[in-house]
């Protein structure tokens, strides 16, 4: 259960970054763009994915929490680390996008900031596996 609130998390957050580019595109078009008014959908229907992820994650706490947390994750969705293999392929694929967009692009930008969110969150996950790993061993 944990990986499951774990990936819904960094989707949300993910969503959150795409919608603050957005957001900050849509401020600096100028009004008589046409542009403007494909912005203003593109941040409407993600803000409704947002708000339907924000719902499911309350219903599920509210879940966790009337059963006495009984089905709690004994970690934080901060604490759980995804698997390694799970990034990797996520940073390969944001790589891809960034190799595809156009340069100084929103996508461009939205792919280079997921990037060093993915190389932290990878770092974190190693130096995680390697600690479990001297432990295994006893060399703490």
């Amino acid at each position: 259960m944990g990986n499951a609130l774990r990936a819904s998390s960094d989707a949300l957050l993910r969503d959150l970054t795409e919608l603050q580019a957005l957001e900050q595109e849509k401020r600096q078009t100028e009004p008589d763009n046409p542009r403007l008014v494909r912005l203003a959908e593109e941040i409407a229907a993600l803000a409704v994915r947002v708000m339907g992820t924000s719902m499911r994650q309350r219903e599920r706490a509210e879940a966790i929490v009337g059963a006495g947390g009984s089905e709690a994750p004994d970690q934080s969705i901060a604490e759980t680390p995804r698997e390694i293999h799970v990034i990797l392929a996520e940073w390969r694929d944001t790589e891809r996008q960034l190799s595809e967009a156009v340069p100084d692009s929103r996508e461009a930008d939205i792919a280079e900031r997921r990037i060093d969110m993915l190389r932290r969150e990878y770092r974190r996950a190693h130096d995680t596996a390697q600690r479990r790993s001297d432990e295994g061993r006893g060399s703490a």
